[in-house]
């Protein structure tokens, strides 16, 4: 039988009502004119009650389920509401705590536990707790930056900050988002098929917040923020985190959603021994369960019956080992159906059929009346517009949603996007990234040795413009630093502005001996407009002034400095599908340059002038490259290939984030140098490249490189002497 249908019940009590002679007309049943009709009255009145009770008790007793926060050993939960649905139990309302609200939340809308089992089972844990982004969906100009940087530290205030977490969380709201589109549109989350609340802590006050409505995905994200592991949420003018700092355990909030019967899990992890505590981590979590558990007590005093399964070994991240958590909660609810049973009859609460609970069907595809973003005016909606792709009046799947969502995200201008539906109006949610960003990286060759990679993106300085910064220090010296603007509302052609130097050394050759070192100083300024073409093929023009500046430094004969002036003018185009950066899988690499440029030379005095008496003049000239990737492992033979592919073909993904401000004319200018020393840039007239052009190009920049990309050696040595073939008299 339903609770929520009416419930009559016949009471049948046999009585006699006898009104004796003397009753007046104006006497009341509560001002009886004689004391034996005031008898009579009381009995009656003790009828009508006797015979209330019943109907009462029947109908207004609730169970109630409390659900604790507990990381991944929350996913025992579902074992014990698994086991609460096969014994029939009504479960009237529902509240949790961090995992135990994702839990109570989905169960409320209206998954069954089976439904839950299957979710967290077939869910990659791994990308939802790293936050990643798809190398896919950054633009081309991004995609470098986030592969070879470590680490990446927030800009605020002026200074370089530590991030409030690890993972901001951004998988981790898509995912509760698409799972409750059908209860987008209730504020009230008594409304929801099972009355709910979540509890969440006040970051400035440490207050207990009740999340009892609002926006179901967001209460629950609010409650589920682990202090350092997921970003606080901002719920209006609170910064809310983890409720269960708090009040790990809801009780007190289940029974003021109305619970007459508590019903409680708990897999609050108990504080430590001492002999257990042997490091940093452990003093750290220890400290923090001081907390949590200053409220337990009170909280479990609460419930009518407490279920605590044995989930001690299992660690705060251990998501894949759910079937085994599910298992424990199982165990652990059977063992308490005994207790939950008794707490029932006392209060008169009926068990339910053993017929399932009907699962929740949430649709595929929904129709898209309107789209809105909120709050407006953060940056042009012709872009945002353009970047999501979604039109009104068109379908949109939920797996779309979320890529499309996951797409806005990684143009790196937010530091949250999610959307809501309310009756086909799309709502999209941002949240504005505050300052810039920092990053550090690692890189290492066998040329160069190591050397320290460093970042950084300022965001929007004065203007709207955005500024970058970057160097790398080692014995390879580069640094740099530009400023960029987006044009029109589309923000697909950008306006750039850069200045670069770079000090390269390298080893000069004769034979197989080192006969020299000689260190190139260039200096570039280079301006751009690049049109994005999606997020795959970048288009620009790039002109670009650059002094260059050859010195032997150590050399058997004396040699007075080379300077040399370019001016050029180069079109570029790019594409990059890779799934990742550092050995992809899968993808596409293709890069185009088209330059013009024209040199200047200062003359220089000496005996050996004539070597170099050619001039680079005006030169025209184009050059390609192309690689593909294959989605299978890399190993000998692939890498084997990949390197024919690069050296016949051309130029690979870049390798340095700098532009490095070397051209076809710096190898003109090395190429008439060296020539004079010797004719170590080639190694014959039948045009062949020879090792010793292979050994004085290890490590350097290309011939086709330009603003942002350098050629592998392989690759640099074929173009770098046919270059040097077409320019040094001795060849």
């Amino acid at each position: 039988m339903n609770p929520s249908e009416p419930l009559h019940i016949p009471c049948f009590v046999p009585f006699r009502l006898a009104l004796p002679p003397d009753w007046r007309a104006d006497a009341t049943l509560f001002n009886p004119s004689n004391p034996s009709i005031g008898q009579t009255v009381k009995r009656f009145a003790l009828v009508l009650v006797a015979c209330t009770l019943p109907l009462c008790g029947a109908r207004g007793q609730k169970v109630g389920v409390a659900l604790s926060g507990g990381a991944a050993r929350g996913l025992a939960h579902i074992g014990v509401l698994k086991v609460l649905e096969e014994a029939g139990v009504p479960v009237d309302v529902i509240a949790g705590t961090s995992m135990g609200s994702v839990v109570g939340g989905l169960y409320a809308v209206g998954y069954t536990a089976r439904q839950l089992d299957t979710i967290v089972r077939t869910e990659d844990w791994y990308r939802l707790l790293t936050d990643p982004v798809d190398r896919r969906d950054l633009a081309v100009d991004r995609k470098f930056t986030e592969d070879h940087y470590l680490l990446t530290l927030p800009i605020q205030r002026g200074g370089i900050k530590l991030p409030k977490s690890v993972v901001a969380g951004q998988r981790v709201s898509q995912l509760l988002t698409r799972l409750t589109w059908s209860a987008h549109a209730i504020r009230d989350f008594r409304a929801l098929p099972i009355p709910f609340a979540a509890v969440a802590t006040d970051l400035e006050t440490s207050r207990a917040v009740v999340l009892d409505h609002g926006f179901l995905p967001e209460a629950i994200r609010a409650s589920m923020a682990l202090p350092s592991v997921f970003s606080p949420v901002d719920l209006g003018d609170t910064a809310v985190i983890d409720g269960g700092v708090v009040r790990n355990l809801p009780a007190q909030d289940a029974r003021a959603l109305g619970a007459d019967v508590l019903i409680c899990s708990d897999v609050t992890d108990p504080l430590e021994p001492r002999d257990s505590i042997v490091s940093l981590v452990d003093v750290l979590v220890q400290s923090v369960s001081f907390r949590v558990w200053d409220s337990e007590a009170e909280q479990r005093s609460k419930c009518d019956v407490l279920i605590l399964p044995d989930v001690r070994g299992f660690s705060t991240f251990g998501f894949t080992r759910a079937s085994e958590l599910i298992a424990r909660g199982e165990v652990a609810a059977r063992a308490a159906l005994p207790r939950i049973e008794a707490a029932l009859a006392q209060r008169r609460v009926s068990r339910r059929p053993m017929a399932p609970r009907a699962p929740v069907v949430e649709p595929e595809s929904v129709f898209v009346t309107a789209v809105r973003f909120d709050p407006a005016g953060l940056v042009p909606e012709g872009f945002l517009s353009r970047t999501l792709g979604v039109r009104p009046g068109s379908w949109v799947s939920r797996g779309t949603l979320d890529q499309r969502m996951s797409r806005l995200y990684a143009t790196g201008l937010f530091e949250g996007v999610g959307y809501r539906l309310d009756q086909g109006d799309l709502t999209v949610l941002l949240r504005e990234r505050s300052g810039g960003r920092f990053g550090v990286g690692l890189r290492y060759d066998s040329r160069y040795k190591a050397s320290v990679l460093l970042s950084s993106t300022l965001g929007r300085i004065a203007g709207g413009f955005s500024g970058r910064a970057d160097a790398r220090l080692g014995q390879q010296i580069q640094v740099g630093a530009g400023v960029s603007q987006p044009l029109g509302d589309g923000r697909s052609v950008t306006l750039g502005a850069e200045a670069d130097y770079v000090r390269s050394p390298f080893d000069l050759y004769r034979g197989d001996h080192r006969v020299a070192q000689a260190r190139v100083d260039l200096g570039a300024i280079t301006g751009s407009l690049a049109r994005s073409l999606g997020t795959a093929v970048d288009v620009s023009i790039r002109v670009k002034a650059e002094h260059a500046r050859w010195a032997e430094d150590v050399s058997a004969v004396a040699s007075p400095p080379i300077n040399r002036t370019f001016y050029t003018v180069a079109g570029v185009i790019q594409i990059d599908t890779y799934d990742r950066g550092l050995f992809p899988h899968s993808g596409i690499g293709f890069r185009a340059v088209s330059e013009w440029a024209t040199a200047w030379r200062s003359r220089r005095a000496g005996p050996r002038s004539r070597t170099t008496s050619p001039i680079c003049a005006d030169t025209c000239r184009s050059c390609a490259g192309f690689r593909s990737g294959r989605a299978r492992p890399w190993g000998r033979r692939a890498a084997s290939r990949r390197r024919t592919i690069s050296s016949s073909w051309a130029a690979p993904t870049p390798t340095t984030s700098f532009p490095t401000a070397t051209s076809p004319s710096w190898a003109c200018a090395r190429s008439s140098s060296a020539a004079g020393t010797s004719r170590r840039q080639s190694s014959g007239r039948n045009g062949s490249s020879g090792r010793t052009s292979s050994h004085a190009s290890a490590g350097t920049p290309g011939p086709c490189s330009t603003a942002g990309a350098s050629i592998p050696p392989a690759t640099w040595t074929v173009w770098a002497s046919s270059w040097a073939r077409r320019r040094s008299p001795a060849a």
